[in-house]
């Protein structure tokens, strides 16, 4: 009787033991995040644009153009330049004016180069899975910077001149890696110009495909001492 109540016992607390241990709280677990490093780092990225101004008054706007960036780690880079020519159409708003309204545009302007240069932020870093076939790495950025917008002025009432003015260019935009050399970006950009008469806002949507490189080290001078040494200890590593 003695044995059967101490096994009783032995039992119980064996339970017992058991139950404390899988009621433990998960709500203490460690939080575990995977953070990998950023690839395809390269200093610099040669890119062809093409965009598109759909708030033009006068002009169908496609700015096509060339930038340089330098980029200096994985959250800050310069676009050093970026120039671009403008391929417009008229709108017909003017040809509007003129035969349903009587009206004639005493001036309008017709945009024809931008040069710009923007400090670009880069917080954001992640990949895609297309299909679970491939993974397409990319990064978001932020950019502000300044420069200068080129224009015609027509005049209805006389000849035509032109004018260079100070602007002021934000925006965001998606780098997509494509490998190791190229990428894709897309981007919108606000374009703040300050002209003599007014101050115009314009949008601007449009992507670029970049090339990026790093620069391949100079070679130096090196002693034949040192060269014969770095022979015979490769020699004795290979015996």
């Amino acid at each position: 009787m003695k044995k059967t109540c101490l096994l009783f016992f032995v039992v119980l607390f064996l339970l017992s033991g058991l139950k404390a241990g899988f009621c433990g709280s998960f709500d203490t677990a460690e939080e575990v995040k995977a953070i990998q490093e950023r690839i395809f780092h390269r200093h610099h990225e040669i890119d062809l644009n093409v965009g598109y101004i759909p708030d033009d008054d006068f002009y169908h706007a496609f700015p096509v153009g060339l930038g340089y960036t330098y980029t200096f780690n994985d959250h800050f880079s310069w676009e050093v330049v970026r120039a671009q020519l403008a391929l417009n159409s008229e709108k017909g708003l003017k040809e509007d004016l003129e035969n349903n309204f009587g009206v004639t545009p005493q001036e309008f302007h017709e945009p024809k180069y931008f040069i710009h240069s923007h400090l670009v932020f880069k917080p954001s870093y992640g990949k895609d899975a297309i299909w679970n076939r491939s993974v397409v790495n990319h990064e978001t950025y932020l950019f502000l910077g300044g420069g200068m917008v080129n224009y015609d002025r027509d005049y209805s009432y006389g000849s035509s001149d032109s004018e260079n003015a100070p602007s002021v260019s934000f925006g965001i935009g998606r780098k997509y890696f494509l490998n190791q050399n190229l990428c894709l970006n897309l981007e919108v950009r606000d374009t703040v110009t300050f002209k003599d008469d007014e101050t115009e806002n314009n949008i601007w949507f449009g992507f670029s495909l970049g090339f990026r490189f790093n620069l391949s080290p100079r070679q130096t001078d090196r002693d034949s001492t040192v060269q014969l040494l770095d022979h015979y200890l490769r020699d004795r590593d290979n015996e």
